[in-house]
């Protein structure tokens, strides 16, 4: 790096510029690795101007002498960083044949300055059943949400995402799902993100690659990162039985008026695979009236309130969300509740 000028230099000892910069690498290297899986950007930004002053002072035959100053600037290097991670909680589904399922993942800039990142998927990794086909990367405009129409197609080196220091931005993998494969049949890919600028082992140096023309040192990621994520062949088939049995409060089983009516739903889900945004609702008949808080699912009770667990009475039918609304196969749901005939 070039002095930025400064005040003639006194006799005050100072290290040489090209020590003091590797010294102020190494410290934010070691900062950056005192933490796994760190995600937050190092320290300064790339650029920074950093001013030292030094001075001197002293006496001459017991009168004070003109004091000597030293002034030393130098620019903050730019530290290349990356962090990728795979948003979705676990296997997403496919289907065989299918297309354009989507896998989610985040890539973060953890380094102190912008940069653009450039991205790569391999759906050949070993460990699976099958390899992805018709790989593609997409950008996300922002809603989290997979829109081959509303999301950006990557291009490489076309398009590469431009992240300042912390900011982090969405990317979908997509694929199709070749045929004939059997339900559980799982394939796995990767993506990976690397700084344009360059990548290598912590402290190689882009001489004038950096931010304001610094020198660009890749980091402890060493300036390139990647998480894997797969499809699974689901194959899930559902069905939901409705049964019900009459007491009429007399030892016997007559439908008569004031007689209780209890009903089961039996939700099975079968297969290989999950389920999302489940929900079995059942309108409570006419000429019978709800009974309060007799709702239960796989023999706990629910309340008849909304929001405090997985069921609602609404005033004209129950509602109930087993698992939250997401149920992997295979699995057995079962609801209760009760009428009173008018």
């Amino acid at each position: 790096m070039r002095r930025q000028g400064g005040a003639p230099r006194s006799r005050v000892s100072q290290p040489p510029q090209y020590l003091r910069r590797n010294l102020l690498v190494a410290a934010l290297l070691s900062l950056a690795c005192q933490w796994p899986g760190y995600a937050r950007a190092i320290g300064t930004d790339a650029g920074t101007s950093i001013v030292n002053t030094a001075t001197a002072s002293f006496d001459v035959a017991g009168l004070p002498g003109t004091p000597v100053s030293a002034v030393d600037t130098f620019l903050v290097d730019e530290i290349l960083d990356v962090a990728v991670v795979a948003d979705d909680a676990t296997y997403v589904n496919a289907t065989s044949p299918g297309t354009n399922a989507a896998l989610a993942f985040t890539v973060t800039n953890t380094g102190n300055g912008p940069e653009p990142y450039r991205l790569v998927v391999d759906g050949s990794l070993a460990g699976d059943n099958f390899d992805p086909q018709n790989l593609r990367i997409y950008l996300d405009n922002g809603d989290g949400v997979f829109g081959a129409g509303t999301d950006t197609l990557y291009v490489l080196d076309g398009n590469n995402p431009l992240l300042v220091a912390d900011a982090s931005r969405r990317v979908f993998v997509v694929a199709d799902t070749p045929a004939a494969l059997a339900a559980g049949a799982i394939g796995l890919v990767q993506l990976t993100a690397t700084a344009q600028t360059g990548s290598g082992a912590p402290g190689t140096v882009f001489a004038g690659a950096g931010e304001n023309g610094v020198d660009a040192v890749a980091g402890s990621s060493t300036a390139s990162d990647d998480a894997q994520n797969g499809y699974l062949v689901a194959q899930v088939t559902t069905t939901l039985v409705k049964s019900q049995a009459v007491d009429d409060h007399a030892g016997g089983s007559l439908p008569a008026s004031g007689s209780t009516i209890t009903y089961t739903l039996t939700f099975t889900v079968s297969g290989v695979g999950s389920i999302g945004d489940v929900l079995v609702a059942d309108t409570i008949p006419a000429d019978t009236t709800y009974v309060p808080g007799s709702m239960t699912l796989n023999g706990l009770p629910l309340t008849d309130a909304t929001g405090d667990d997985e069921g609602r009475f609404t005033g004209t039918r129950i509602e109930v969300r087993p698992g939250g609304g997401t149920l992997v196969a295979p699995t057995v749901q079962v609801i209760t509740f009760d009428t009173d005939i008018n």
